[in-house]
């Protein structure tokens, strides 16, 4: 069975490498890694024995967004990314550039169910919540494109927040 590590809290992380018989540390390093350093391959994680980074490969891929369009504006910098999902599902995303730093406007669902007449996400209806992983990977994927940092989030992309409130808030 394979899950989704990158959803996982540090707490969570440190569980599975002691189920790996690994020490609780280690934890904290693969959550290092993942979410500060934020790598795409186990092969990057040179201070985690050789096994346990195969042993993780198997049994929690690391899974990442595929940039499927990017569209630049110009004028102000703004840039709206289209990404695929695992499942083969399209989220969009946006890049905004202000006096302050990187704001980024993130999905937290495939299509949504509110229903609203003026927003085209309600159209297909709500096909499913993102997980936390990937909203997050929203975020990883555009700082690793633009080599920048995100200093802002805002999550009303496609899909309404509030409705897929549990795996936003983690």
């Amino acid at each position: 069975m394979n899950y989704d590590i990158k959803s996982m809290t540090l707490t969570e992380m440190e569980g599975v490498k002691e189920e790996l018989s690994q020490p609780k540390f280690r934890g904290k390093q693969l959550f290092d890694w993942i979410h500060d350093k934020k790598v795409r391959t186990y092969d990057e994680m040179k201070n985690l024995p050789k096994v346990q980074r195969e042993t993780l490969k198997d049994k929690y891929p690391l899974i990442s967004l595929k940039e499927v369009h990017k569209l630049e504006d110009k004028e102000d910098g703004t840039v709206k990314y289209l990404f695929e999902l695992n499942d083969g599902n399209l989220v969009e995303t946006v890049l905004m550039k202000y006096k302050y730093g990187y704001s980024i406007c993130i999905s937290s669902q495939v299509g949504c169910k509110m229903g609203c007449t003026f927003c085209a996400s309600t159209i297909g209806g709500l096909k499913r919540q993102l997980l936390p992983s990937e909203m997050l990977d929203q975020i990883y994927a555009i700082e690793y494109d633009k080599n920048i940092m995100i200093h802002s989030v805002v999550v009303m992309g496609t899909g309404e927040p509030l409705d897929n409130y549990d795996n936003l808030l983690r």
